[in-house]
């Protein structure tokens, strides 16, 4: 079966900084600490300097790095890269180096209870489907994660409301 996932490389004109909270979880744990974190960094967000507007919000999942598959959750809001350079207490903040070579898959969905699932077929396509054939591969180990959700709002077309769009970035490099 053709994968009709749409699939755009391109490498990173300028760093993206992410600033936020994270914590470690496990694979069990994740969907009561998930929550948790999301609330914690709701509750905090506002105080962030140097946001970027539009907000744009990232997730992340890094590799699980100890035994019994623990690995760091974070939740952050994209930041202008002058505010990177001034570290802000109680946050940290997640780097995607400018020339990072990236793969976008842009994730549709119609009802906000079914992103998951629709964020789960898009990763399975494009590690299953699209990265095999493509001439690249992953490159998780580069940064310690395989991909970064990043969550953001546009406006409808001739509507005043604002529609949330996600879209996966993966971190690949050539073959």
């Amino acid at each position: 079966m053709a994968s009709k996932l749409s699939v755009e490389v391109a490498p990173l004109e300028h760093a993206r900084v992410f600033r936020g909270r994270s914590l470690v979880t496990d694979g069990q744990k994740v969907f009561e600490d998930g929550p948790r974190l999301a609330r914690e960094f709701g509750g905090v967000r506002n105080d962030i300097s140097g946001r970027e507007m539009p907000v744009v919000s990232a997730v992340v999942a890094h590799d699980p790095a100890e035994e019994g598959g623990r690995f760091r959750y974070f939740m952050g809001d994209e930041v202008c890269p002058s505010a990177s350079k001034r570290l802000q207490e109680g946050f940290e903040d997640l780097v995607l180096p400018a020339g990072t070579l990236t793969a976008v898959v842009h994730v549709s969905f119609h009802l906000q209870a079914l992103a998951a699932l629709h964020v789960a077929r898009a990763r399975r396509s494009f590690y299953e489907e699209w990265l095999p054939g493509s001439g690249y591969v992953s490159a998780a180990d580069e940064l310690g994660f395989p991909d970064v959700e990043l969550y953001h709002y546009r406006r409808r077309r001739f509507r005043r409301a604002r529609k949330m769009v996600l879209d996966l970035l993966f971190v690949i490099r050539r073959a």
